[in-house]
C-alpha cells in the first residue's frame, strides 16, 4: 500500500538524513594551515586532525624527519618549507592511497645502503609527488609495491659519494603504471625500474649518474623525450618487452662502458627518432631479441661521434635496422668477438641506413646508393678481436693495414654487416634543430676563434715566401754543426 499522506514528510526527512550521511566527507573537505605562527605548528598535528581528501598547507620553515603520512591528504608546501633528516633515516614515507605531496625541500637523509635511506618513500597506490626538492639523499624517490603514482617535476640530488656507494636517484619496484616525468635526477646510482610494467618515462633529465636508466623485468615501458647524459652508461634495458623508446637524447656516457643505450635480453623494443652522440658506443646489443619470433626495430636514429656506432655480439640476429643515419663514428659498426652481424636486417622494403664512409654512388638519383655498404675494414675486424688494437687506429700501420686489405682481395675479411640499400642523405634529428638546447654564445665563440687560427695556420703554412723568409738555410746549420 502507498505510504499515507502523513507519512510522507517523515520519509523525505530520513531520505535526507541519509543522503547528507553518505555525502558528508565530500562536503566536509577543508584546508589545515601548518606554520611556525599556528595555527597548527607540527605537520604531525594536522594530519592527525584532518579528514580524508583535506588540504594541508606548510608554510616556510624547517619541520624535523621522518614525516609519516597515513591519511589521503594532499601536503601542500608554501614557500617551500623544508622536510630535515640531518643525517639520519628516511625522511618522508607516503603510506595512504590517493596522497598528494607537493612543493616541499627535502633534505639530508640516513646513507646506509642496507636500510636504503631515502627522500621520500611511496607505498599507497595513485600518489603523487610533485614540484619538489630533494637534496643530499641517498635514494631519491622510491615507489615500493605502489602501483599508478606520478613523480613530477621534482629536482632530485644525490649525496657526494662514489658511484658505488651511492642509491638510485629514482627506483621503480614491483610498482606498475607509474609515471615519471619532468624530473632532473643527479648525483645518483641509477633510476631503476624493476619488475614493473606499464611505465612512463617522459621529459626527464638524467645526468652525472651511474646509468640514466636501468630496467630488469618490465613489459611496456615508454620512454621518450628524455635527456641522458654525462652518464658512465646512458642507459642499461635487461631482461623486458615491448619497449618503446623514442625521440630521447643520449649524450656524452663516456665511463668504462660508455654505451649510449644497451640492450640485453630485450624483445619487441621499438627504438626510434634517438641521438647517440659523443658515447663511447652509441648503441650495444646483447641477445636481443632473446626470443626466436620476435624483432627488435630501429629507424631515424641518429648515431653520431661516437668512438662506435653500433655493438653487437656476434650470436646478435632478428634486429632491423632502416633509416639510421650513422655519421663520423670513428668506427660505425663493431662486433665483440668473432663473426658477423650479418643476421639482422640492414634495410627494409628497398630503404637502409645513411653511412658517412660509403663511398658508391647514385647514377639514377634516387637516393639510394647502387651498390651495397659492407662493414669489412681489416684494421677493424683486428680491433674487435683485440680491443688494445685502437690505440693505432690514427696511426700510419692502420692505413697501411687497409690499403693493403683492399690491393689484395685475399686480405679482406668477411663483412660484419651489408646494408643493400644505402642512403645518400640523412635527415637531422628534430631535436638537434630545435631551441631545448641551444648552443651558448660563449661556446660559439670559441669555436669560431678557433676556426679562425686554424685558418690562420693553413695561410702561413702554405705561404712558401713567407716560409722561406723564415726557416734558416739548411747549408749554414750543416756547417755550423761540423
Amino acid at each position: 500500500m502507498p505510504p499515507s499522506a502523513h507519512h510522507r514528510p517523515v520519509i523525505v526527512a530520513v531520505l535526507l538524513v541519509l543522503l547528507a550521511v553518505y555525502f558528508a566527507p565530500a562536503c566536509a573537505q577543508s584546508n589545515l594551515i601548518v606554520s611556525p605562527d599556528g595555527p597548527y605548528t607540527t605537520i604531525e598535528a594536522a594530519l592527525a586532525a584532518a579528514a580524508v581528501g583535506d588540504t594541508i598547507e606548510v608554510h616556510g620553515g624547517v619541520y624535523p624527519a621522518p614525516l609519516i603520512v597515513d591519511k589521503s591528504v594532499t601536503l601542500l608546501g608554501v614557500d617551500q618549507p623544508v622536510i630535515d633528516g640531518q643525517g639520519a633515516g628516511s625522511l618522508v614515507l607516503i603510506r595512504a592511497p590517493e596522497a598528494v605531496f607537493s612543493g616541499f625541500t627535502v633534505r639530508s637523509s640516513g646513507q646506509s645502503l642496507s636500510h636504503e635511506d631515502t627522500g621520500i618513500v611511496v607505498q599507497g597506490a595513485n600518489v603523487v609527488v610533485r614540484d619538489n626538492v630533494l637534496e643530499d639523499v641517498l635514494f631519491g624517490i622510491y615507489f615500493a609495491n605502489a602501483s599508478g603514482g606520478i613523480a613530477q617535476n621534482n629536482i632530485i640530488r644525490g649525496k657526494a659519494l662514489e658511484e658505488s656507494v651511492r642509491g638510485d636517484g629514482v627506483r621503480v619496484w614491483y610498482s606498475d603504471n607509474v609515471q615519471l616525468l619532468d624530473n632532473d635526477v643527479m648525483f645518483g646510482r641509477d633510476m631503476l625500474i624493476w619488475y614493473a610494467d606499464n611505465i612512463t618515462i617522459r621529459g626527464n633529465t638524467i645526468h652525472n649518474n651511474r646509468y640514466g636508466l636501468h630496467f630488469m623485468y618490465n613489459k611496456s615501458a615508454v620512454v621518450e623525450d628524455n635527456i641522458i647524459e654525462d652518464n658512465t652508461v646512458g642507459a642499461y634495458m635487461m631482461y623486458s618487452a615491448d619497449l618503446v623508446m623514442a625521440r630521447n637524447q643520449f649524450l656524452n656516457n663516456r665511463g668504462v662502458s660508455g654505451y649510449g643505450v644497451a640492450l640485453k635480453d630485450m624483445d619487441g623494443a621499438h627504438i626510434t627518432e634517438n641521438m647517440f652522440v659523443s658515447n663511447v658506443v652509441g648503441v650495444y646489443l646483447d641477445n636481443s631479441p632473446a626470443l626466436y619470433d620476435v624483432y627488435n626495430t630501429f629507424s631515424d636514429n641518429f648515431v653520431a661521434y661516437n668512438d662506435i656506432g653500433l655493438m653487437g655480439l656476434p650470436s646478435l640476429r632478428h634486429n632491423i635496422f632502416q633509416d639510421n643515419g650513422f655519421v663520423e663514428n670513428l668506427q660505425q659498426i663493431a662486433v665483440q668477438g668473432r663473426g658477423s652481424l650479418l643476421n639482422n636486417q640492414w634495410s627494409a622494403d628497398g630503404v637502409g641506413n645513411y653511412w658517412s664512409n660509403y663511398v658508391g654512388y647514385d647514377r639514377d638519383n634516387d637516393g639510394i646508393g647502387d651498390m651495397p655498404f659492407r662493414a669489412e675494414k681489416l684494421f677493424e675486424s683486428l680491433t674487435d678481436s683485440s680491443p688494445a688494437l685502437r690505440l693505432f687506429l690514427f696511426s700510419p700501420a692502420s692505413q697501411a693495414i687497409d690499403f693493403a686489405a683492399a690491393a689484395f682481395p685475399s686480405l679482406r675479411p668477411d663483412p660484419k654487416a651489408i646494408d643493400e640499400a644505402p642512403q645518400m642523405q640523412y635527415a637531422m634529428p628534430a631535436a638537434m634543430t630545435s631551441e631545448h638546447r641551444p648552443v651558448s654564445a660563449p661556446l660559439l665563440a670559441v669555436a669560431l676563434l678557433m676556426i679562425g687560427v686554424g685558418a690562420l695556420l693553413c695561410v702561413l703554412g702554405l705561404n712558401p715566401s713567407r716560409r722561406a723568409r723564415s726557416s734558416p738555410d739548411a747549408s749554414k746549420i750543416i756547417h755550423a754543426n761540423t
